[in-house]
């Protein structure tokens, strides 16, 4: 196989892999799309999130457990949905009923 043959889908990079020629590890089946691992690992977490697998605070934490390079490139369409994830701030501290201070238990 030619070098520089594949483009991962996540980051763009030429690499090269076929597991026919021996160029690649047979087990490594993710190398079809992705040129590492942690490509593949945030295809996973953006996937899930499109399917509704897990919801958008979900998908920041995983994210965020990946400790993806500062300044690591990504295809536009990828990156737009890394900076909505990133940028999602969790609703559940307001989801919280407040109480109203008016209403005041009767202790009989």
């Amino acid at each position: 196989m030619a070098k520089g043959k594949r483009t991962c889908i996540i980051c763009g990079a030429k690499y090269s892999y076929c597991p026919n020629c021996g160029d690649g590890d047979k087990t490594e089946t993710w190398r079809y799309l992705y040129d590492s691992e942690l490509c593949n690992k945030i295809f996973d977490i953006l996937s899930a999130l499109a399917h509704d697998h897990i919801k958008k605070d979900e998908a920041k934490k995983r994210l965020e457990a990946l400790n993806i390079p500062k300044g690591m490139k990504f295809n536009e369409s990828v990156k737009e949905q890394i900076d909505a994830i990133m940028a999602f701030e969790s609703k559940a501290k307001e989801d919280k009923p407040k109480r109203d201070p008016q209403i005041v238990k009767n202790e009989d």
